[in-house]
């Protein structure tokens, strides 16, 4: 199964949260026969959960509940380019595939972060020229309240989606999706 290039950066600094997750919390795993079958064309959008760290591939399904006190402390470092500065991690799904015509699955990762700002100030960073070094922005749209903000990651020319939405209480949210380009 092929993931998105820019996870292997940033999965290890989630890892310590999810360890910690998986001995405190709850967890659930299906593996083989017991996990459901994955449509060739699952999406990750959507599907990243407060709290939760998903996981879901052929063959394989994995939950794991995060615990509060690790999830306030859990933060994502910005030097990947495409996660905003000060962000907190909220929740996290990686959707595998099966093989494609060409014999390689692929994914998609989807990230749930938050933010102290407001959604146009998030936004305004995914378009910013001074991005142009890490993202090139292909579309842009409103949907309601959210700005969605789509576009490949230079680095490794994998694509991404930014849906950033107003957060009840003040901020914003931001679900990220990051997939192969090959898909």
């Amino acid at each position: 199964m092929k993931m998105p290039k820019l996870l292997p950066e940033l999965l290890p600094k989630l890892l310590g949260a999810v360890a910690a997750a998986a001995l405190l919390g709850g967890c659930e795993a299906r593996i083989g026969n017991d996990a459901p079958p994955v449509d060739a064309n699952a999406s990750a959008a959507g599907r990243a959960e407060e709290g939760r760290l998903t996981v879901e591939a052929p063959g394989f399904n994995l939950s794991i509940d995060i615990p509060e006190v690790v999830d306030a402390r859990a933060r994502i470092d910005e030097e990947s380019g495409v996660v905003y500065p000060g962000s907190r991690f909220g929740g996290i799904h990686i959707q595998g595939r099966g093989e494609r015509d060409g014999g390689a699955g692929d994914g998609e990762v989807e990230m749930r972060l938050t933010h102290a700002d407001p959604p146009e100030r998030v936004a305004a960073w995914y378009r910013d020229p001074a991005r142009s070094a890490d993202l090139r922005v292909a579309t842009e749209e409103r949907r309601g309240e959210a700005y969605v903000i789509s576009g490949v990651v230079l680095s490794d020319n994998d694509r991404f989606t930014a849906t950033i939405a107003p957060r009840a209480g003040g901020g914003s949210e931001t679900r990220l999706v990051l997939g192969d380009s090959g898909r």
